[in-house]
């Protein structure tokens, strides 16, 4: 009888992963932003599951650490805002989009490169037109080497930095 019950969860489990499909991802590359204005990035993300968390992961280029901000549902998609970018400091920024389900399925897009322009020689910057948003950023660590603050790249007011805690 305990072999039927375990054969039968085993069958079961296997069926449900089986379909677990992760999430899909459908973001057009920006190809550059502006130095000093705060940054939005969408994403339309679908899934057969409900879609858990969606972040941005972004460095300047060359950095060693990614550092990530939540996205949050629109409407019609995903979308996180990224701190300004510091003007001689940052001139490419590398990002990519992650979705996990709730079945803890992920995918991400490729990295992208995003050059940080003049006003001017940037034809359709991401900037980010809510004051609201700008002022109310939450960048997370990936490592508990990048310490306490914010990367030098980027702007920190109307940012709060949580850094990884060491244990």
């Amino acid at each position: 009888m305990k072999k039927v019950a375990l054969l039968g969860a085993v069958a079961w489990l296997a069926a449900r992963l089986a379909g677990a499909d992760p999430p899909a991802v459908d973001h057009q590359p920006v190809p550059c932003t502006l130095p000093e204005k705060a940054l939005t990035l969408c994403a339309t993300i679908t899934s057969d599951k409900q879609v858990a968390k969606a972040r941005v992961y972004f460095r300047s280029a060359g950095e060693k650490f990614y550092s990530f901000v939540d996205m949050v549902f629109g409407g019609l998609n995903f979308c996180g805002t990224l701190p300004a970018p510091r003007e001689g400091k940052v001139k490419t920024l590398e990002y990519y989009v992650q979705a996990i389900d709730d079945q803890f399925e992920s995918t991400r897009t490729s990295t992208f490169q995003m050059a940080v322009q003049p006003e001017g020689a940037c034809e359709f910057p991401p900037v980010e037109k809510d004051r609201a948003k700008s002022a109310a950023i939450t960048v997370y660590a990936t490592h508990k080497d990048q310490g306490r603050k914010l990367p030098d790249g980027f702007q920190g007011a109307g940012v709060s930095f949580v850094p990884v805690v060491r244990k």
